[in-house]
């Protein structure tokens, strides 16, 4: 008997966060039994993994980094392994509520481009995970707001799919030849800003960024990068490069024109 085709690939990327990524392979593993999917696991640290990495009868592969290498990076060596119509990229601290991939499926077939699903906290509170193309004024009052331990509204509110200027990378899934079109994330990006990159990008060559709010997915966030000065010298050298991109300028002039 001929074997089903496989319809996404899921592209997950760990730094020594084996134990952590387990549950979520796990919940992948129980839904590729009723949606033919497979699994690319990047370890970007040297990993102790304390099996053979396997997962009943899950197709996952195993990419080990010689070096580490940042997000974009990974997930774009991971998509040389995609041989489906579907890309994902999945934070391993995510976890699936529910099987979630049937409806973004049937959102990104009737637009195709990218659509992420709704992301809330551990604690059931919605993360602000869709914004509005950032600019530095409102990111100075969000850093103000912060510190001032309170929390800014959402650039998004409501039910249903609505588009989004960009969605963060915590999960995102691709039309494959979207993504191919694009040449995936761009790698210059450390750490941060590819996610808003690669959305502004895909909207200006013609697909679309859209937020599923009727998908929920739990991000059970690990905040140390929060405290750690070199995540900060990534952060700042990122957002410099996204305000001087020709991607950055071109979607606010289009905005701009729109009267948006």
């Amino acid at each position: 008997m001929e074997a089903t085709a496989k319809l996404l690939t899921v592209s997950l990327v760990s730094h020594g966060q084996a134990e952590l990524m387990r549950p979520l392979i796990q919940q992948l593993s129980a839904i590729a039994h009723e949606l033919p999917l497979k699994v690319v696991v990047t370890e970007n640290l040297p990993e102790g993994r304390t099996s053979d990495g396997r997962f009943g009868d899950l197709d996952i592969r195993y990419i080990q980094n010689a070096e580490p290498k940042g997000f974009g990076a990974n997930h774009n060596a991971a998509f040389a392994f995609c041989d489906t119509p579907y890309f994902c990229v999945v934070n391993p601290d995510v976890r699936l509520i529910e099987n979630p991939f049937p409806a973004l499926l049937a959102q990104a077939r009737a637009r195709p481009g990218v659509v992420a699903p709704r992301v809330v906290a551990n604690d059931g509170s919605v993360e602000d995970s869709a914004r509005k193309v950032p600019r530095p004024l409102v990111l100075l009052r969000r850093a103000l707001t912060r510190l001032a331990n309170r929390r800014m509204p959402p650039d998004y509110t409501g039910d249903g799919t609505v588009p989004v200027d960009w969605a963060a990378g915590m999960f995102l899934l691709f039309d494959a030849g979207v993504f191919q079109r694009l040449g995936g994330f761009d790698d210059r990006y450390h750490l941060y800003c590819e996610d808003v990159d690669v959305c502004l990008r895909t909207w200006l060559n013609g697909g679309s960024v859209h937020l599923a709010n009727d998908v929920i997915v739990m991000h059970d966030a690990r905040r140390d990068s929060h405290r750690r000065l070199r995540y900060l010298r990534w952060h700042l050298a990122s957002m410099m490069r996204l305000f001087t991109s020709s991607a950055y300028w071109r979607f606010r002039l289009r905005h701009v024109a729109a009267g948006n």
